[in-house]
């Protein structure tokens, strides 16, 4: 079982190398591939944002808002879709984020994380998921995770 973090999805698909290699070679080993919901919402979220500042010229989140509101998310559709098609070729499994409010707090705090990195680091925990694909190095201080590469 391995858990695909957001870097490594979106080195991935943007093709950051060295990177984008070591995740090709690591998900073709794996038969059982899961993300949550947590780092759908990253990637959408970082793709959104880097279209709207390519494409658009838009780095205010309030224009990007403002924009959405009135356009939709048209420009960055096919981005969004490839990310869709590299989950679904690849039969990755999306689970829902488990964390309850106080062990989020204890998580963050006991091993010096981002709250998001302690929700995926629980989520991991709750689903049985010991190993994590993540260029994320604070990932290493959660003790039930194995980090790879």
């Amino acid at each position: 079982m391995l858990f695909l973090d957001t870097n490594a999805v979106l080195y991935y698909l943007h093709g950051v190398e060295p990177y984008s290699r070591a995740v090709e070679d690591l998900v073709s080993e794996e038969d059982e591939l899961y993300t949550s919901v947590r780092v759908l919402d990253e990637a959408i979220f970082t793709i959104v944002r880097t279209g709207a500042w390519t494409k658009l010229g838009i780095r205010r989140i309030e224009k990007l808002r403002e924009y959405i509101r009135e356009h939709g998310y048209g420009p960055f559709k096919d981005d969004v879709d490839e990310l869709y098609r590299f989950l679904g070729d690849l039969n990755v499994v999306v689970v829902g984020d488990k964390a309850m409010p106080q062990e989020l707090r204890e998580a963050a705090e006991r091993f010096h994380l981002l709250p998001a990195d302690a929700v995926i680091a629980l989520t991991c925990r709750h689903h049985g998921i010991d190993t994590i694909l993540t260029f994320d190095e604070d990932f290493r201080r959660v003790p039930w995770l194995r980090v790879a590469p």
